[in-house]
C-alpha cells in the first residue's frame, strides 16, 4: 500500500471532462498535491465538505449544477477556511470574470493556457493562500494572548475585591477586554473603599489603565490614606500614563458604618444613588469633576460629598453603558427605566440580577456598543467577612502577662511628629505614622487597631480641641450636615494651634506596646461627662456622639486624659498570635 503524507497539499478538481481532471491532475501532482476529482458542481461541494481541500479548480459550464452555484455553497460552508478556488473556462469575457468574483472566485484562468502560466497561476494562489494563513495564525495567538490576558487582569482586579458575596455586580463587556472596573477595599478603621470606573471607549486600549488604577486604590486604602488623596495620585498617575484622548470617568465613595456616613467623589460618572431598604432614592450623587487623567492636578474646588446614611440602606453606581443602551427602535435604556428596576430589585433583594434582566427585555437582542457596569454594595455589615474568618481561626488561649515592671523600661524606639497652623488642615498624618511604624517593625494585623486608635485620637484633636465642635450636633440628619460644613468652613480659616504626636514602642517575647500621646492647644474637653453619657445612652440602646472615646478605651489597655482633655496617653498592647 501507497503510503500519503498528511502534510501533502490536497487538490480538488471540479470538471464534467474527463480529459480536463486527467490534465489538471497531472500539473497539480508536479506541484505536489494529492488530486480528488468530480464530475459536477453537485458532488464537488459533497467532495469539498468531505475532503477539506487546500485547493480547488472549477469549471463553469456543468451538469446538474454549474460552477458559480458550487462556489456560492462551498464558501457558504467554508466558514473561516482559506482555501483558494481558481476557475477554469474557455469563456474570456468581462462578464465571466465579473460572475466569478461575485461568486467567491479567488482567481479565474482562461483556455488554452500553458503549463508554465497553469504553475505561475497556482504559485502565486499558494503565496496568497500561505499570507492568509500566517494572519489566521497570529489572529489566533493573538486571540489566546487576549484570553489570558482578560483572564490575568480580571484575577488581579475583580477577584481580590473585598466583601464579594455581598456585592452585587454587573460587569459586561461589549468586546473582550471592558473599559470598565469595580474595586472595594476595607480601610485600617473599617469603612470600606469603593469604586466604579469607565476608561474611554471599550477594548484592550481602554483597559490599560486598569492595573495601575488597582494597585494605587488598594495600597493607599490599605494605608489609611483619605479618599481625596487616592483619587488625586491616580489622576496624577493617569495624566501622566495616558494618551490625551484616553481618560478615566469614575466615582469613588467612603462608607463608614461606624459613622453611619457616605462620601462620594464623582468624576463624570452618571449619577449614583442611595437606596433605602424600601427602594426610595434618598440621595442622587452627581458628577462634581471631569473624568480623572485630563487635568495635571484636582479641581480645588471639588471635594467628596458627605451624607448620612442607615444601616440597612445600599450604595449603587452605573456606568453610562446602560443608560445609553438602546433598542431595535433607536430608544435610549435611560435613568427612569434604570431606577425603576433597581427599586424593584431591592425589592427583591437582588439590584444587578433585576437591572440585567430588565435591561436585557428592553435591548430585544441588539448588539452591545459600550461596556456595562454596575455595582451595589450594603452600607453595613460587610465586616461579618471578616469577623467570620476570625472566628474560624484556632483560639489560642490568653497565657501572656504584662508585668508592672515592663512600663518602666525604655522604648526601643520613639518618633515625634508636630503639626501647626494649616499644615492641620492640608496633611493627614496617620498614614505617614503607620508608613514608619510598617517600616520600622513589618507589617503586621494588630496595627489596624492601631491605626483605628490613631485616627480617633487626631479627630478628637482636631475637631474638638483645635476647631472647637460639638460632636452632639450628629445625632440627627440635619446636625450631621451642619458638623461637617463648619467643619470645612473652620479648617479652611485655621491659621494657628498645633498638634503634637508621639510614639513609643516597646517589644517583649511574644508581642509588643505602643505608648502613644497626643497634645493640642485647644481649650479641652470634659471626658467624664463625655464617657458617663456614653454609658447611659448604652445602658438606654442609644447611640449618640463621642462613640470615638469609647472605641479607643476598648483598644487600649490604658487611656489617660489629662489637662481637661488637651492631653491623652494611651498604651496599646498586643501580642503575637503566632506564638
Amino acid at each position: 500500500m501507497t503510503h500519503i503524507n498528511p502534510q501533502t497539499k490536497l487538490a480538488l478538481v471540479v470538471d464534467d471532462s474527463k480529459t480536463q481532471c486527467m490534465m489538471l491532475s497531472a500539473l497539480l501532482k508536479e506541484e505536489g498535491y494529492r488530486v480528488v476529482i468530480a464530475n459536477n458542481g453537485a458532488t464537488g461541494v459533497e467532495k469539498y465538505v468531505e475532503h477539506q481541500p487546500d485547493l480547488v479548480l472549477m469549471d463553469i459550464n456543468m451538469p446538474v449544477m454549474d460552477g458559480y452555484e458550487a462556489t456560492r455553497r462551498i464558501k457558504k460552508v467554508s466558514g473561516k477556511s482559506l482555501a483558494p478556488l481558481i476557475f477554469i473556462t474557455s469563456m474570456d469575457s468581462e462578464e465571466a470574470y465579473i460572475e466569478s468574483v461575485e461568486a467567491g472566485g479567488d482567481g479565474i484562468l482562461v483556455r488554452p493556457f500553458s503549463p508554465r502560466v497553469f504553475k505561475a497561476t497556482i504559485k502565486s494562489i499558494e503565496r496568497i493562500s500561505d499570507l492568509y494563513l500566517q494572519v489566521r495564525n497570529l489572529q489566533q495567538e493573538q486571540q489566546q494572548d487576549a484570553e489570558l490576558a482578560e483572564k490575568m487582569m480580571s484575577e488581579v482586579i475583580e477577584s481580590r475585591n473585598f466583601a464579594l458575596s455581598k456585592t452585587g455586580v454587573i460587569k459586561q463587556a461589549a468586546t473582550m477586554f471592558s473599559g470598565d472596573m469595580q474595586l472595594t477595599a476595607l480601610c485600617p478603621n473599617g469603612d470600606l473603599h469603593v469604586l466604579l470606573g469607565d476608561f474611554t471607549g471599550h477594548g484592550l486600549r481602554a483597559s490599560i489603565g486598569a492595573i495601575p488604577v488597582t494597585e494605587t486604590f488598594r495600597a493607599m486604602t490599605k494605608k489609611g490614606f483619605s479618599l481625596i488623596d487616592i483619587i488625586a495620585q491616580i489622576n496624577q498617575q493617569l495624566f501622566d500614563l495616558l494618551p490625551r484622548d484616553l481618560f478615566f470617568a469614575a466615582c469613588f465613595a467612603n462608607i463608614s458604618e461606624h459613622d453611619n456616613s457616605v462620601s462620594v467623589f464623582n468624576a463624570g460618572l452618571p449619577e449614583g444613588y442611595l437606596f433605602s431598604s424600601e427602594g426610595e432614592i434618598k440621595q442622587r450623587f452627581s458628577s462634581i469633576h471631569p473624568p480623572l487623567g485630563i487635568l495635571v492636578k484636582l479641581v480645588a474646588s471639588a471635594k467628596p460629598e458627605l451624607n448620612q446614611l442607615h444601616s440597612t440602606d445600599r450604595f449603587v453606581l452605573i456606568t453610562d453603558g446602560i443608560i445609553e443602551a438602546r433598542n431595535e427602535q433607536g430608544q435610549e435604556y435611560g435613568k427612569s427605566r434604570f431606577e425603576q428596576a433597581a427599586t424593584q430589585g431591592i425589592l427583591v433583594s437582588d439590584i444587578a440580577t433585576n437591572v440585567l434582566s430588565n435591561l436585557n427585555d428592553f435591548c430585544q437582542g441588539m448588539p452591545q456598543e459600550d461596556d456595562i457596569s454596575l455595582i451595589d454594595v450594603p452600607c453595613a455589615a460587610w465586616q461579618g467577612e471578616e469577623l467570620a474568618n476570625q472566628a474560624n481561626q484556632p483560639h489560642i488561649p490568653e497565657t501572656f502577662i504584662v508585668e508592672d515592671s515592663f512600663y518602666d523600661t525604655s522604648p526601643s524606639w520613639s518618633w515625634r511628629l508636630e503639626l501647626k497652623g494649616g499644615l492641620l488642615a492640608g496633611i493627614n498624618p496617620i498614614p505617614i505614622i503607620m508608613n514608619q511604624v510598617n517600616d520600622i517593625e513589618g507589617a503586621g494585623e494588630h496595627w489596624q487597631s492601631l491605626y483605628t486608635i490613631l485616627t480617633e485620637l487626631f479627630v478628637n484633636a482636631l475637631d474638638h480641641g483645635i476647631l472647637g465642635l460639638d460632636s452632639s450636633l450628629k445625632k440627627s440628619a440635619e446636625g450631621f450636615e451642619q458638623y461637617f460644613k463648619e467643619r470645612a468652613i473652620r479648617l479652611e480659616n485655621l491659621t494657628d494651634g498645633f498638634i503634637i504626636i508621639e510614639l513609643c514602642y516597646f517589644p517583649f517575647e511574644h508581642g509588643g506596646k505602643m505608648h502613644i500621646s497626643f497634645k493640642d492647644s485647644g481649650t479641652g474637653f470634659d471626658v467624664f461627662n463625655v464617657l458617663k453619657g456614653n454609658s447611659c445612652a448604652q445602658s438606654e440602646g442609644l447611640i449618640l456622639s463621642g462613640r470615638g472615646i469609647e472605641l479607643v478605651n476598648q483598644l487600649c489597655d490604658t487611656l489617660d486624659y489629662q489637662d481637661n482633655g488637651t492631653l491623652v496617653s494611651a498604651n496599646y498592647v498586643w501580642h503575637n498570635l503566632k506564638h
